[in-house]
């Protein structure tokens, strides 16, 4: 892709329950390469006010941002969705997708009805049991990153959003349409989204799959070097 083709703006979707200081290493490797940069801090976190109603609802805030030009878009776990349900609503605005750790599948009966349960504690409780169950799943120096960020989350944040994914559509159809490049990137050590789980992304939107060795499910956290040399492997 010459310079003249290229995207010039990277809109980048955070994960549940963090904010878009995970993404402090990619920004600054897509603006040294001349990339405007959007890092949204979602409804709820990273001091953003408000909460989720849905994806949908979201998404379509999101479009509200953008240039008229097509974008790249890059989402990670629940920035994943919200990037499917950007492409979903509207596919020209986009000119190169990357999907990290995340899934095109709806959540199972079970697994929405645990996530509503969930919303219900985090109103009651806060983000307390939220923070330390990811102590238990993050590699010590992701979670140093993340705590901050768990805690600055909203009650009503972390409920919307765990609403909103409980509640969200199987988007398969939208990558068998997709008509742009696809990059699905996954950890290889990732427990919630495996690299299995992520290959039917690839497959489905005809695109490339790259496995980070020795990263989990936060995979630009835990190994931002290989992370960010795919991504603009990718881009450039």
């Amino acid at each position: 892709m010459s310079t003249s083709e290229r995207p010039r703006t990277a809109l980048l979707l955070h994960a549940y329950p963090f904010s878009a200081a995970m993404w402090d290493e990619q920004r600054a490797a897509l603006e040294v390469e001349g990339f405007r940069v959007i890092v949204p801090d979602l409804p709820g976190f990273g001091g953003a006010l408000g909460s989720m109603v849905s994806l949908s609802e979201t998404a379509r805030d999101l479009l509200g941002t953008l240039p008229p030009e097509p974008a790249v878009v890059v989402g990670l776990s629940m920035g994943g969705y919200v990037a499917q349900e950007l492409l979903t609503q509207a596919p020209e605005r986009f000119a190169r997708v990357v999907l990290a750790d995340t899934t095109t599948r709806a959540d199972p009966p079970e697994k929405a009805e645990d996530r509503r349960e969930q919303a219900g504690r985090a109103l009651r409780e806060g983000s307390s049991f939220i923070v330390e169950a990811a102590r238990k799943e993050h590699l010590p120096r992701t979670f140093a990153r993340i705590q901050p960020m768990m805690q600055a989350a909203s009650r009503e944040g972390i409920a919307g959003a765990l609403r909103a994914m409980a509640a969200r559509r199987d988007y398969s159809e939208t990558l068998r349409d997709l008509r742009v490049p696809l990059l699905a990137l996954v950890g290889e050590e990732d427990t919630i989204t495996p690299p299995e789980r992520v290959r039917e992304i690839a497959d489905l939107g005809r695109g490339e799959l790259h496995v980070l060795p020795g990263a989990g499910h936060l995979s630009n956290l835990d190994a931002p070097g290989a992370f960010n040399a795919a991504l603009l492997a990718f881009l450039l």
